[in-house]
């Protein structure tokens, strides 16, 4: 079911329910005044047949004459009886011992004031009286024709305005529900419009005071990042082939020529030799490819780790230096913090192991295995890391390029690598809300530096 039909059957059976306790609320106290109305008459018709009938002799002529008056205005069906001590009809010739029951006389006697109740559709009132002639019991009886007949009219009033109501708040309902909801369908049909190749398309988000709002700017979030993600992804796709191809080729065109005739040891050994530093170089673009690969799935990354950072850089050097034993590192920790718990992170070991590794090698490599410099400072602002080498630094108008994917500065091209080491090694920093800074001289030297902020 559509929300609009769902929201205009609720908005409907809410308005219903309404209507209803309403008009049965009125519908009751209607009645309820129409029969106290009538009970006061038919007591009033019992108090006048007391005085006629019992006090006539005491009551002045023009008293009498009005008490007459108001007894000759009979209600529908009236039916007045008055009973002496022994439950016999009195006064009244046509009256009959069967008219009232014996328990109903009865109860009245016993109860000593008003009885009211019905019967078969008229309304009784009996009341108690005492005269110098003796106890009586007078009971009046009618049927209220004319309540009845405005009940029943009030009745059908009822009915037929509950009837149109719902009608009315049916097709309003609907026709509201359809106004509330054409942002939701616009929304729908903007959305449809959105493919692969608009991704920069987005939904209008209006003031942005209310749920649908709030919908289409979660909307336009997501496209935003959905594009990100596609850019990412194609940037991969293309650097990757144009990476890959190159030493592959290489190992195609070595290969085929080994082939081609007969050769000493000597060459095929070159030629292996040759080889086996594309494959090489190949396995290393893409084990750079699969870790930026899962990077950007991931970006989360599981930060929740414990990283503590001097262990870190220990156990990074302790690497590099057995990979790369001409390198020269010195690690220098400043203004150490007093609890060796304000050096520890929270984040991920392995993501972080992968871009400071990526830094500290780059500095090497850079530099030609002259001494990196590799500090530690405990500030205000958190923990600093400093990779500072005195390679061939990076041209002036190149440094906001170096750090995306595959970009290779112009002094650098004689240095092997993929260009993929600097743009992942920023981006697991940046992972961890870390600033991450550049700042060369060409000839002179690359100083990288990473802010980790206070850990909470």
């Amino acid at each position: 079911m559509k929300i609009r039909n769902k929201l205009t059957l609720i908005y409907t059976l809410i308005a219903a329910l309404i209507l209803l306790a309403l008009s049965l609320y009125v519908y009751a106290l209607i009645k309820l005044n129409f029969h106290n109305v009538f009970f006061e008459k038919l007591e009033n018709r019992a108090v006048s047949t007391a005085k006629v009938f019992l006090e006539k002799d005491e009551v002045s002529a023009a008293a009498f004459k009005d008490l007459e008056k108001r007894y000759t205005q009979t209600l529908p069906g009236e039916l007045v009886r008055v009973y002496d001590e022994h439950n016999r009809p009195a006064f009244i010739e046509e009256a009959k011992p069967g008219d009232f029951p014996a328990e109903l006389i009865n109860q009245i006697r016993k109860e000593g004031g008003k009885v009211e109740l019905e019967d078969h559709g008229k309304q009784i009132v009996g009341i108690p009286y005492s005269d110098n002639q003796g106890e009586f019991v007078i009971i009046a009886a009618a049927t209220d024709t004319s309540g009845n007949e405005s009940l029943k009219f009030t009745r059908n009033t009822l009915i037929t305005g509950y009837i149109s109501s719902l009608i009315i708040v049916f097709f309003s309902g609907r026709f509201f529900s359809k106004q509330a909801l054409n942002p939701m369908s616009d929304i729908v049909r903007n959305v449809n419009r959105i493919r692969a190749n608009n991704l920069h398309l987005r939904l209008d988000e209006g003031k942005g005071r209310d749920e649908i709002s709030e919908l289409s700017i979660t909307f336009n979030n997501m496209l935003e990042r959905l594009e990100k993600s596609f850019e990412t992804e194609m940037n991969f796709v293309h650097n990757a082939s144009h990476q890959l191809r190159t030493p592959l080729a290489s190992i195609i065109i070595e290969l085929e020529v080994a082939l081609i005739q007969d050769r000493t040891s000597t060459e095929y050994k070159d030629i292996l030799s040759s080889v086996l530093t594309e494959a090489e170089k190949l396995s290393h673009i893409i084990s750079g490819l699969l870790d930026m690969a899962q990077l950007n799935r991931d970006e989360s990354g599981g930060l929740n780790g414990v990283v503590r950072l001097d262990e870190m850089l220990w156990d990074i050097r302790d690497k590099i230096s057995k990979e790369i034993p001409e390198s020269k590192l010195k690690i220098q920790f400043t203004n150490l913090p007093s609890s060796s718990e304000d050096l520890v992170i929270c984040g991920n070991r392995p993501l972080l192991d992968i871009a400071f590794y990526n830094l500290i090698e780059n500095a090497c490599k850079f530099s030609s295995n002259k001494e990196v410099d590799i500090q530690l400072h405990n500030g205000p602002k958190g923990i600093l890391i400093t990779i500072t080498d005195q390679g061939i630094g990076i041209p002036p108008a190149e440094i906001d390029q170096v750090n995306k994917s595959f970009y290779r500065a112009k002094n650098a091209i004689t240095f092997t690598g993929s260009g993929i080491g600097l743009s992942l090694a920023e981006k697991i920093i940046k992972m961890h809300k870390a600033e991450f800074t550049i700042s060369s001289s060409i000839g002179k030297g690359t100083s990288i530096g990473v802010q980790f902020p206070l850990q909470s």
